[in-house]
C-alpha cells in the first residue's frame, strides 16, 4: 500500500477530511466521504473510485487487498483524526471517494422501454430533508432490489457521510438520476403514458400521499406490465399537490382510525415492500 504517516493536523492533504460534522449536504462537490469500517470496503469494492483513505495504524485490517497500491494511504493517531475530522469520532477509518455525475432524467424514458421480461422499479425522492429518513429509504430500496433512485436538487446530498452511514454504503450500489424540474417531468410522463404510442416510454409514477381520492396501495401491486416509479415527499408537506395530480396514481397506506401519517422512512418501508410483491 501506498503508506503515508502525517503527524500535522494542518497538513493541507487532510483537507477533504476536515470539519466533517458542518458538511454541507447541499453541495454535491466533486468528493465525498465514508466513515467506518463496512462503509469504507464497501466504496473501495464499488465502482467509484478512491482519492484516499485515513486510517489509524491498527484500523486497515483485511482491506489492504481491495485498496489500490497508487491510493494514498495516510497513517494518523486517534487523536489527530478527532481533530480534523471536528467531532468524537471513533471509528478510526475514512475514506474519500470521487462522485461521478448523476445521470441525466431523460435516460428514465429508454429505461422504462420493454426490453426484458422484469420491468424496472424506480424510488424517486422529491424534497427530502432528513438525512437518516433519505438513507433509510436507500437501505430499503437496494434491500428490495430497487437501484434506480430519482432526486431533484432540494433533496439532501445522496453520498453525504450521514446518508452513507445510515444506508449502510447502499447508496454506492444506486443509480441516481437528477430531477431539475420535477413538476414538468411528472407532467411529460403523464402525457406520455395517457398515449398509447408513447406509452411504452412511460413510468406508472404512484404518488404517496394521504388524499381523501387515494386508492389503497396494494392495489397498485397489480400493475405487472410496466415500469413503475414510486414517489415520496418532504418529510413535513408531502408531495406538492400539483406533482400528485401529474402521476399516474395516487396511493395511500390504509391506517387506523386518529392516525393520519407514518414517518416517511417507516412509510416509505412499507410502500417499497407492497411496491415489489409482483416482483418478488
Amino acid at each position: 500500500m501506498n503508506i503515508i504517516p502525517i503527524n500535522d493536523p494542518l497538513d493541507s492533504r487532510l483537507d477533504a477530511y476536515r470539519d466533517l460534522r458542518h458538511e454541507d449536504v447541499r453541495r454535491r462537490g466533486p468528493r465525498f466521504i465514508a466513515e467506518g469500517r463496512l462503509v469504507v470496503r464497501r466504496l473501495l469494492a464499488s465502482n467509484y473510485e478512491t482519492d484516499s483513505v485515513l486510517a489509524e495504524p491498527d484500523r486497515l485490517g483485511d482491506l489492504e487487498p481491495l485498496i489500490d497500491p497508487m491510493t494514498p494511504v495516510y497513517l494518523v493517531n486517534q487523536a489527530l483524526i478527532r481533530e480534523v475530522a471536528g467531532f468524537n469520532f471513533h471509528r478510526g477509518l475514512l475514506a474519500c471517494g470521487l462522485r461521478k455525475p448523476m445521470l441525466p432524467v431523460a435516460d428514465l424514458e429508454s429505461l422504462a422501454e420493454p426490453v426484458a421480461l422484469q420491468r424496472p422499479l424506480a424510488l424517486a425522492a422529491i424534497s427530502l430533508n432528513d438525512l437518516e429518513n433519505l438513507g433509510s429509504l436507500i437501505r430499503t430500496a437496494a434491500a428490495l432490489g430497487i437501484f434506480h433512485v430519482v432526486l431533484n436538487p432540494q433533496t439532501a446530498d445522496p453520498l453525504c457521510r450521514r446518508v452513507l452511514r445510515v444506508s449502510m454504503g447502499a447508496a454506492l450500489k444506486m443509480n441516481f438520476y437528477d430531477l431539475p424540474e420535477p413538476l414538468s417531468w411528472f407532467e411529460a410522463n403523464l402525457a406520455r403514458w395517457r398515449d398509447e404510442s408513447t406509452r411504452h416510454q412511460a413510468w406508472a409514477t404512484i404518488a404517496m400521499t394521504l388524499a381523501s381520492d387515494s386508492i389503497a396501495l396494494e392495489r397498485t401491486s397489480q400493475m405487472h406490465d410496466c415500469a413503475k416509479m414510486i414517489v415520496m415527499g418532504n418529510e413535513g408537506d408531502g408531495l406538492p399537490h400539483a406533482i400528485q395530480e401529474a402521476c399516474v396514481l395516487r396511493a395511500k397506506i390504509p391506517m387506523a382510525p386518529g392516525i393520519d401519517s407514518l414517518n416517511v422512512a417507516v412509510a416509505g418501508a412499507i410502500a417499497l415492500y407492497e411496491f415489489t410483491r409482483s416482483h418478488r
